[in-house]
């Protein structure tokens, strides 16, 4: 399989796009890889190793040296910060307009260093962003919706103390025209968004985090449970289902991966941290090829509680107060916890009927990207743009739409 004179567009650079871009370049396809953000490697590179004693089958570890390869692929080239905006069939194939935001920072000039962090006072907020892989080149990015610069224009510490002379503000838009003889649509996700759902206080209780903003402090190496006094066990809990399963409140489908992640995290601070986890749930989803023998190691080590918590406040001991019913009871409990983590689903990108209308594909009822007949000649799809879908699936999505490009483009040979 020679496929050296073509070009593949591979829009998302998260765990499925880099699978299938991966995929097409080992087949000698030329990959151009369009991702939205500053960074490669999406959700999937911030996932945090849950390893206790033993591995628990995460498939964080899949990630690492795909996202290396593909940065250092020579037929593979990534064009950051830019979302596909235009779409056209001709006789030649596929037709794309790329636009791309501008990059304050320059990456060649860039050491990392952290002086700008250090000095901005919006660092806190989000100001400045780093890359989920260590491997990646790009070393930090602003990000303008939290910078104070893009609100009045004149705050620039970061710029003024940068030793490397790397920041600036004034880039603009460019527009990139790219031929195609194919596209995979590899968009990903989006995690839902807690404070959605006001009873949780998400973004207002100090002790109350997302699942997902736990993983990505414990990958960069943070201690969530630091300020827990070392003579007593803390008291974690996790929440699951927000924004999954709930017309009134976000999705009304199961995301799959909650439970799994939950659990899995769950089992993690009770062994690094000695943590006290209870997970309170609806029923637990079914993950993985030895459920059982995982779930029976989880209610042995974890506190597993039938109710989803009504509200969460302030305690008066405690940082974050759950209130609930007791199932086994029929009576209202009241429970402190030292921090609560809530288990978001997966919801479609607010972008995915733009990009649908652009390659002539349908939604499914739920918002996700549909493949299958109604796809437009060319264009396949990978991943979680698709649906809910765990780690390996999405690799494996991935992997599996690269085979999919490759046989239809020996077809048109």
């Amino acid at each position: 399989m020679a496929l050296q004179d073509k070009t593949v567009v591979v829009v998302g650079g998260g765990i499925a796009g880099t699978s299938a871009a991966l995929g097409l370049a080992e087949v000698g396809a030329q990959v151009v890889v369009i991702e939205r953000d500053d960074f490669v490697g999406g959700h999937a590179a911030r996932l945090a190793c849950k390893a206790t004693d033993d591995c628990q089958r995460c498939n964080g570890c899949l990630v690492r040296p795909r996202l290396s390869a593909l940065l250092n692929h020579p037929r593979v080239s990534i064009l950051r910060r830019a979302e596909v905006t235009g779409m056209e069939r001709d006789q030649a194939g596929l037709r794309l307009t790329a636009t791309q935001r501008p990059a304050y920072i320059d990456t060649e000039a860039c050491t990392g260093c952290g002086i700008c962090i250090e000095a901005c006072p919006a660092a806190g907020e989000g100001a400045f962003k780093r890359p989920g892989f260590a491997g990646d080149p790009v070393r930090l990015a602003i990000d303008p919706a939290h910078c104070l610069y893009f609100e009045d224009q004149r705050s620039t510490l970061c710029r003024d103390l940068c030793p490397e002379e790397a920041i600036g503000f004034d880039g603009s838009e460019q527009h990139h025209e790219l031929a195609a003889d194919a596209v995979v649509l590899a968009t990903g996700f989006m995690p839902y968004e807690a404070a959605r759902t006001p009873r949780y206080g998400y973004g207002q209780l100090p002790g109350v985090v997302t699942a997902m903003d736990l993983e990505a402090g414990l990958r960069a190496g943070d201690n969530p449970l630091a300020a827990v006094p070392e003579d007593r066990r803390p008291k974690v809990a996790f929440i699951q289902c927000v924004g999954s399963r709930r017309r009134q409140e976000g999705n009304n489908y199961c995301s799959r991966v909650c439970c799994g992640y939950a659990l899995r995290l769950g089992r993690m601070l009770a062994h690094k941290y000695r943590a006290e986890v209870s997970v309170f749930y609806m029923d637990l989803q079914s993950f993985g090829h030895d459920f059982d023998r995982f779930l029976d190691a989880a209610r042995q080590e974890l506190r597993l509680v039938r109710a989803i918590p009504s509200d969460l406040d302030r305690g008066r001991q405690l940082a974050v107060r759950a209130s609930y019913i007791d199932d086994s009871q029929g009576i209202a409990v009241a429970e402190e916890f030292d921090l609560v983590a809530l288990s978001v689903g997966m919801a479609p990108r607010p972008t995915n009927p733009v990009i649908a209308e652009l390659a002539g594909l349908a939604l499914t009822a739920h918002g996700f990207l549909e493949p299958g007949p109604k796809t437009g000649a060319g264009v396949f799809t990978a991943g979680a743009a698709g649906g809910p879908m765990n780690v390996a699936e999405s690799v494996a999505q991935g992997e599996r739409a690269a085979g999919a490009v490759a046989r239809y483009l020996e077809e048109t040979l």
